[in-house]
């Protein structure tokens, strides 16, 4: 009985309490820690290899400026910085001249004499690639919109139609084991937003996607935090 009180006291000092649920029990919420997808000590060397991009493989319509924008060089570059700035994992720097084996995901997974031997040029002991997608889209059409009549000032619900546009990201992280080639992990992050035509930039778009999506990139090499209820019973 002693124990258990000294649990309920722990719990009670690690969250903050979040009401009380039932006669004699107490709901709580504790931060409790996520561990990465990848094992590692936070001071590998990781390098970024090229992404393929999924426009580039499509046959799809973009806008000039989507066109213009080299996805690959944008995406490495953020999450780079966000690696040096955020980990204690050493970034080195990919050269310039490097060629993927493959224009294909599962491909790529499957070169481990490729990683292999990229990893030994680079001297890195991780090495990171995949597949890079930023859509923009019309969203325009009609929506369901309140407003306040000014006869009466009620509340009353129409059709407006609404010009807006979608910026959708989606990046499909592998990595690999620069000393061995294999494959340690594939993982997929997608990220949707939506604006009114008049605030629609596909650059403030694109990386309002990123930052979005920053967290859960970064908690594929480091320690996160989630927040989950608990209960305690006196």
């Amino acid at each position: 009985m002693r124990r258990f009180s000294t649990l309920a006291a722990l719990l009670l000092l690690l969250g903050a309490p979040a009401g009380p649920l039932l006669a004699g029990s107490r709901e709580v919420k504790l931060r409790l820690p996520l561990r990465p997808k990848l094992a590692v000590t936070g001071r590998e060397r990781l390098s970024l290899a090229p992404f393929l991009v999924a426009s580039k493989l499509s046959e799809r319509k973009e806008s000039q400026r989507v066109k213009d924008l080299d996805l690959d060089l944008e995406f490495r570059r953020y999450l780079g910085k966000q690696i040096a700035r955020r980990t204690k994992m050493n970034v080195v720097t990919m050269p310039a001249d490097v060629k993927l084996p493959s224009t294909e995901l599962k491909a790529l997974g499957e070169a481990s004499a490729y990683w292999k031997e990229l990893g030994a040029r680079v001297g890195a002991d991780v090495l990171l690639s995949g597949i890079v997608d930023f859509r923009v889209e019309d969203k325009s059409g009609y929506k369901t919109q309140e407003y306040q009549s000014p006869i009466d000032g009620r509340t009353y619900y129409r059709q407006d139609f609404v010009e807006s546009t979608g910026f959708t990201f989606e990046v499909t992280v592998l990595a690999f084991d620069g000393r061995t080639g294999a494959k340690l992990f594939q993982e997929t992050f997608k990220d949707q937003k939506e604006k009114s035509r008049r605030a629609a930039d596909e650059m403030v778009g694109l990386f309002e996607n990123l930052f979005s999506l920053e967290n859960q990139l970064l908690g594929l090499f480091v320690v996160r935090e989630r927040e989950a209820n608990r209960y305690v019973f006196d």
